[in-house]
């Protein structure tokens, strides 16, 4: 004799249910563990770390006043035209290779006035520091004593991702400044 097993309805929906939630439990529980891993992995120490940057001739701190308005600290650069010296090193336990740097000025509030100078450093082993130069960069506006907005600068540093020469992840850093040709300088960095 055959027996006959019948089952409802109602609990085969619940039981596929339950699998198909499971299943989607798991797809996001995987998909967050490799979003995380990835994500930890590019918000470590950068391939290559920006240690410092220089400009030739010096620049000043200086609390500057264009009319009402005040710059408490601002970084003054009195020349029309600068050296700029940033040291990097290789963070990473490989040997880089024709690493493209680029140096992007553009004068705050007006970006049809951008200067974009690229470079490259040959080489740098592991744990290795180097300096890149960018000699006589011109200003692409002066305050002249009048406005504080004419002379204000934005410098990006940027080390851009080559693949095939061992740098994968892109290094920025960027700094402000004014340039205003009336300030006076102190003997004791004019010296410098």
């Amino acid at each position: 004799m055959s027996k006959i097993i019948t089952i409802n309805r109602k609990y085969i929906v619940m039981v596929a249910s339950v699998l198909v939630i499971c299943l989607i439990g798991f797809a996001g529980f995987s998909f967050w563990q490799n979003s995380e891993a990835s994500a930890s992995k590019n918000s470590g120490i950068p391939e290559i770390k920006m240690l410092g940057v220089t400009v030739e001739p010096a620049s000043v701190v200086k609390d500057l006043t264009y009319g009402s308005v005040t710059l408490k600290g601002a970084q003054v650069i009195t020349t029309k035209s600068f050296d700029l010296i940033a040291t990097v090193q290789n963070t990473s336990a490989k040997k880089m290779t024709n690493i493209p740097v680029e140096l992007q000025v553009t004068l705050v509030g007006d970006n049809t006035k951008k200067v974009t100078s690229p470079g490259n450093l040959p080489s740098l082993e592991p744990g290795a520091m180097a300096r890149v130069a960018f000699r006589q960069i011109n200003v692409l506006g002066d305050a002249l004593g009048k406005s504080s907005t004419n002379g204000q600068h934005l410098v990006t540093l940027r080390i851009n991702p080559n693949p095939e020469g061992g740098v994968e992840q892109a290094t920025e850093a960027s700094f402000r400044f004014n340039v205003d040709t009336t300030v006076k300088v102190p003997t004791t960095v004019q010296k410098q």
